[in-house]
């Protein structure tokens, strides 16, 4: 009687050293995970819909101003002359195409075919020998004879005082790389006209 005490004594120790056992070693589990820490790097990142919206908004507005048409009128020895409608971009060798291309008569070094087009700007091709006077877009102004500065091709340009092919170009390409003139001081940005050349120009010229 005493030794079944005994051994069932021994099977109860036994049993709950081994339920010590096993609490410690899932303690010490759960305490040995380490915390779940989630850096800014790899929080999800939260876009701004309103900000979506402007941004897109104000692209579709610049694109709708970068390739938006312009109206130019073609004039002289051209196949079919006329007002036609084109794109930012386009250059004048673009234009005359539309306008059926150069006459048999037409001098083609009157215009500058690589010039980039701009809104109202008038084109006029000179038949071979014909003396070409400068042409404005606004008709019945009372600048109506003034030179547009940004519109004038070639031969347009070399009807100011001191201007010869050369210097004409230099105004051409300067509206080309930058873009028209706003101001008469702009055009002393452009190599050979100085202040002196610009007064003579004040009551000669216009910007639109």
């Amino acid at each position: 009687m005493i030794q079944l005490k005994k051994h069932i004594n021994l099977v109860l120790g036994a049993t709950l050293l081994l339920l010590i056992l096993i609490g410690v070693f899932i303690y010490k589990n759960i305490n040995s995970q380490p915390d779940l820490v989630i850096s800014p790097e790899q929080m999800p990142m939260i876009k701004d819909e309103t900000e979506t919206i402007d941004s897109e908004t104000e692209k579709n507005e610049e694109e709708s101003i970068v390739s938006g048409p312009i109206m130019v009128d073609v004039q002289g020895s051209v196949n079919r002359p006329g007002v036609y409608e084109m794109n930012n971009g386009d250059r004048v060798i673009d234009v005359i195409k539309k306008a059926g291309g150069f006459l048999e008569e037409a001098e083609a070094r009157s215009v500058n075919q690589a010039e980039k087009i701009i809104d109202e700007m008038i084109i006029y091709v000179a038949a071979k020998g014909e003396e070409v006077h400068p042409l404005s877009s606004n008709k019945g102004n009372e600048k109506d004879d003034l030179l547009n500065i940004n519109s004038a091709d070639l031969s347009e340009l070399q009807t100011l005082s001191g201007v010869g092919p050369s210097k004409a170009q230099s105004i051409i390409s300067y509206r080309e790389e930058f873009g028209p003139f706003k101001s008469i001081d702009q055009l002393l940005e452009v190599r050979g006209i100085g202040e002196k050349t610009i007064e003579e120009w004040k009551d000669k010229i216009k910007f639109q």
